[in-house]
């Protein structure tokens, strides 16, 4: 698994709505592969038979295979309109062998789950691609599935001081929030009451179903794992194996998700500054003083943003992009602190190029100034997954709680949750999955993760009747794939033999 892809597609691991912000969730991921018109020659209206298993019809795209599966937008009546999934198939390679498809979803919510498997399929293991077809789907209101579309001015949008200091900006900022959600409501209203997580689960099982499997082999990331939870809690029977990677805990109230989550990028940075601290060959090193100069650097953003001559059309770097630009470079641990360190320095020096790189890339910006849809699916997903705010004040009083344990990122953290103080679908209460019946599932979890905290993890884990949780030590975002042999081990001798641990299991 690249770690530019970990920044890219896993960078809205915020959940919105479950961890609704919108420095969240998504695997760390790059910028996704270049797939556009991958799907300009299927049929878009594949039938879906009222008796026996959808049909799709499989077309050359690539060194891939790709269709499209019509499922009903409201599948609680009978006989109403149909909406598009789009999906990639690699077929495995063993023919002989093979044991069924393995379905990946990547997070969000909002990633494409085409783009990710399309970008990622050289990097997925060799036995995994030997015995499996690996499958991609974009969710409902997602990419080149049926897609929200808000029409709005995203670069106002993320332009807005997200922590607004003053009674000016706090005015500006909610206007802001609440022309986009009206945009929302203009454009893709009789959409957003239907993207749910739980609607979702259900047209998994419709893929799975369209794919010949008579179980459920599944790889969830991040926002992924609400996703394959709620298809355990649905359909037990139906579960051949499910990796549930960078876990979200469904039964946090809003203010509990906000404030670990901020407690988890804060903690991500401090881990940061700390190691740049005692190392003298950090770009950021600052004499020994790295968290002081992070500090005068952002203050002094706040006053003037910064020129990005490299973004080009005299673009400048303000406080929000920056917030944005550091918690994604957060998400890939480690790894990726030279790269954290390297774009503070030239940020120091005058330049927020770097940054704002970053935070295009998070928020789907193309040089061009246009935007994928991952904005606007975000927030149609995340906000009526819920749990509720209780509207804007209810939001403003968690962002204060969050400045006292997340001081550097808790308050931007948190705002980028403020569209779904307004949004028009009610949010559900929080509730546990505990999918009775369902076989042995996998919860992984990073222990120092920013952006889904370990105790997500645990806790979703010891909610599901048969969950099974492994760790693993370090500081990214989500665990399989990223050099670690005995999670890889533990995750592939699951998903092709069955063989899980029996308890809880520490790599």
């Amino acid at each position: 698994m690249s770690q530019s892809r970990i920044r890219r597609v896993l960078r809205r691991a915020l959940v919105v709505g479950l961890a609704a912000t919108v420095l969240g969730l998504q695997v760390p991921g790059a910028r996704a592969a270049t797939t556009a018109g991958t799907f300009s020659a299927v049929n878009p209206t594949e039938s879906v038979p009222v008796d026996g298993a959808p049909i799709l019809h499989w077309t050359s795209c690539g060194s891939a295979q790709c269709a499209t599966l019509a499922v009903p937008l409201d599948d609680t009546v009978t006989g109403g309109p149909t909406i598009n999934l789009a999906l990639v198939r690699y077929r495995a390679r063993d023919a002989a062998h093979r044991i069924g498809s393995l379905v990946v979803n990547p997070g969000g919510p909002g990633a494409s789950g085409v783009d990710f498997v399309t970008g990622d399929i050289d990097n997925i293991s060799a036995e995994l691609r030997d015995h499996f077809d690996i499958v991609g789907f974009d969710p409902r209101g997602v990419g080149r599935s049926t897609a929200v579309d808000c029409h709005a001015d995203l670069d106002a949008l993320y332009q807005l001081e997200w922590v607004p200091t003053t009674a000016a900006e706090q005015s500006a900022l909610a206007a802001g929030i609440q022309s986009y959600v009206a945009a929302c409501q203009r454009a893709a209203g009789s959409l957003l009451p239907y993207l749910t997580t739980q609607r979702t689960a259900r047209d998994l099982d419709r893929i799975r179903a369209a794919l010949g499997d008579d179980k459920l082999t599944y790889l969830g990331y991040s926002y992924g794992t609400y996703l394959g939870a709620w298809y355990a809690q649905q359909f037990p029977d139906k579960v051949r194996a499910l990796v549930l990677d960078g876990a979200i805990d469904p039964t946090l109230s809003a203010a509990a998700v906000q404030v670990q989550q901020a407690q988890g990028f804060e903690r991500g940075l401090d881990l940061f500054l700390a190691d740049c601290r005692r190392d003298a060959s950090c770009a950021f090193h600052n004499g020994g003083g790295p968290a002081a100069a992070y500090d005068k650097l952002r203050a002094k953003i706040v006053t003037a943003a910064l020129p990005a001559p490299d973004a080009g059309q005299g673009r400048t770097l303000n406080a929000t992009q920056f917030d944005i630009g550091v918690a994604s470079l957060l998400y890939s641990g480690r790894s990726s602190w030279p790269d954290l360190a390297s774009a503070l320095l030239d940020a120091q020096r005058g330049d927020g190029s770097t940054l704002l790189s970053e935070s295009d890339s998070y928020t789907g910006r193309a040089s061009d100034g246009t935007y994928s849809n991952e904005t606007d699916a975000f927030y149609a997903v995340g906000c009526a997954d819920g749990p509720a705010f209780g509207g804007p004040s209810g939001l403003m009083a968690i962002s204060a709680e969050a400045a006292k344990v997340a001081p550097r990122l808790g308050p931007s953290v948190v705002s980028g949750s403020l569209p779904c103080a307004y949004w028009p679908i009610d949010a559900p209460a929080p509730m546990a999955l505990p999918a009775p019946g369902a076989p042995t599932i996998l919860v992984l979890g990073t222990r120092d993760d920013p952006a889904t905290p370990f105790a997500w993890a645990k806790s979703l884990a010891k909610q599901l009747t048969s969950g099974v949780l492994v760790s693993a030590g370090g500081s990214r975002h989500t665990a399989f794939g990223a050099g670690n042999g005995c999670i890889d081990s533990t995750v592939i001798n699951y998903f092709v033999d069955l063989r899980a641990p029996k308890t809880t299991k520490r790599c």
